[in-house]
Formats: structure tokens, C-alpha cells, sequence
């Protein structure tokens, strides 16, 4: 029992002595290598940075959001490409997936189409884990008009927007805990364009 207290001193002591070797040495010189063998129990520096539940559902709903929004921008650009509805179905729960497939149909239908990419600033505006409907994230974006702009296809016609430069976009995503792989999709996305931002 001695012995080993007596070698845990030593150890002790010359850990203290390594760390005041290396606090002494010059800024130039590079550490050495250490090797500890699995005898030794080292106290490991415990730096706790896990996002929290809140933060994760945020993040997760911050890139549902960022990716409806690029794939309404391709189907927006090129209509009549394809059927965009599962695609955008990926990112969005109804209604803000039916308005997204119907505003592309629309577009195709009338020979509209997009130019440039949808430009928002978002802040999530809270985060409830609890809710009935399954975790959600609300989220308020400011939507730059002057990011995109609806020609029509025939002409290059522009088609004015008739809305203020930039207004508000009221987001909702939720976790739909029920479909496979609980995605996140955004399920409202509402433009205000009576409240400028």
C-alpha cells in the first residue's frame, strides 16, 4: 500500500514537473511526444460543447428551410422540366408543399419561369419540442425580392413583382416523427408583405 502511494507521488510530482518544463520551454520549440500505457489513468479535460436538443432541432429546421428553397428555385427556373413534386415533397409538409407544386405548375402552365436564387435571411424565432403536432421550429426570414425575378419565357419579359423590396416570411418546420427517418419539413411559409424588414 505504501509503494503505491509512494509511486502515485512520483507521479505526481513529475507530472507537475513536466508541466512546469513545458511552460519554460521557448515558443519555438515543438512538443515531444507522450505515450501513456493503459496502467496509467490521466485526467482527461472534459469540454462539454453538444448542442442542445433546441439547437439541433433548430439546425435541422434552419437546413429543411435552405433546401426547399433550392429545390423551388430549380423547379421555378425550369417548370416544365420535369414532375418537381417529389422532390419538393422532400423538404415540405402540406400546405407549404402544395403552394411550392402549385406555384410551379403555375409557372409552366402560364410559360413563366425564374431567375436567380431566393434570397432570406433567417432567425428561428423559437423552438418548441413539446408541441401536439410534433417538434417545431418557427422561423422569421427576410425575403431580398431583388434576388429573384419572373420573366416570361417567350419574350424575356420581366414581370414585375409588385411587392416592398424585402418583407417578412413567417416560417413553421416540423418534425414528422410518424414518416421514416422523422424529416424535418417545412409546413408554412407565409410572405408577409405588409410588414417590410
Amino acid at each position: 500500500m505504501t509503494t503505491q502511494r509512494w509511486t502515485a507521488g512520483l507521479l505526481l510530482a513529475l507530472l507537475l514537473l513536466a508541466g512546469c518544463a513545458e511552460s519554460n520551454a521557448s515558443p519555438d520549440s515543438s512538443p515531444s511526444p507522450t505515450t501513456t500505457s493503459a496502467s496509467q489513468t490521466l485526467p482527461v479535460p472534459v469540454t462539454s460543447s453538444a448542442p442542445t436538443p433546441e439547437e439541433e432541432a433548430a439546425e435541422a429546421a434552419t437546413a429543411a428551410v435552405d433546401e426547399m428553397l433550392r429545390v423551388t428555385d430549380a423547379a421555378k427556373k425550369d417548370p416544365g422540366a420535369r414532375d418537381w413534386e417529389p422532390e419538393i415533397r422532400r423538404f415540405a409538409g402540406d400546405p407549404a408543399a402544395l403552394l411550392a407544386v402549385t406555384a410551379v405548375r403555375d409557372y409552366a402552365t402560364i410559360g413563366l419561369r425564374q431567375e436567380g436564387d431566393t434570397a432570406v435571411d433567417l432567425e428561428v424565432a423559437g423552438v418548441d419540442l413539446a408541441s401536439p403536432e410534433g417538434p417545431t421550429v418557427r422561423i422569421t426570414g427576410c425575403y431580398d425580392s431583388q434576388s429573384t425575378r419572373v420573366v416570361k419565357v417567350e419574350s424575356g419579359e420581366v414581370v414585375p413583382p409588385g411587392t416592398p423590396l424585402r418583407y417578412v416570411w413567417d416560417i413553421t418546420v416540423t418534425r414528422y416523427e410518424a414518416e421514416p427517418g422523422s424529416p424535418w419539413l417545412v409546413n408554412q411559409l407565409d410572405p408577409l408583405t405588409d410588414r417590410p424588414c
